[in-house]
């Protein structure tokens, strides 16, 4: 009995703050953004899915899981960049880590734009609840997958999501 009131007090407070899980997204018209990366250059979703899908991933320097995921993310933004696919970091850390990002971000290698979320305002409008968080948004501008959390391996479920919305439609690839 005391085991399920804890799990049950464990349950609901591990709900996100910021509503609906950020897994309510899925299928759903993803929320538009603008924000400056740590280099000064300014991002806005409308004109990155000009270009083709976006991949936000929402971490912290500080998570552990993050860090694991965050090389694979490379990987497929390197692999897919070609074919219009921008990836896009969105740096949870608070105020007093935010000069380490960017250094952090270099450390590892990464070369998509790591936006900084100064007021959290990026987190909501997704409804991240944990970190990491990987949203996969289409040129419609629809998301059609979220991850939270990382697991090893899991990135090949998103490559193989990425790869779908970037192949040609089947009337367009069979040859004539």
């Amino acid at each position: 009995m005391i085991g399920s009131i804890a799990l049950l007090a464990l349950h609901l407070t591990a709900r996100p703050a910021h509503g609906a899980p950020a897994l309510a997204l899925e299928r759903a018209r993803a929320p538009e953004f603008r924000a400056r990366t740590v280099t000064g250059e300014a991002l806005s979703l409308a004109k990155l899915l000009e270009r083709g899908p976006v991949l936000l991933d929402f971490w912290a320097t500080w998570c552990r899981p993050c860090l694991a995921e965050l090389p694979e993310l490379e990987a497929i933004g390197r692999k897919y960049r070609a074919s219009g696919l921008t990836v896009v970091g969105v740096s949870e850390d608070g105020p007093r880590n935010f000069a380490r990002v960017r250094p952090f971000a270099s450390k590892l290698g990464l070369t998509f734009p790591i936006v900084l979320d100064e007021d959290g305002r990026i987190q909501q409008l997704y409804q991240v609840g944990a970190l990491p968080t990987t949203v996969l948004i289409d040129t419609a501008g629809m998301v059609v997958t979220v991850r939270e959390g990382y697991r090893p391996g899991e990135s090949r479920e998103l490559e193989a999501a990425v790869a779908k919305l970037l192949a040609p439609p089947a009337s367009e690839a069979a040859p004539r």
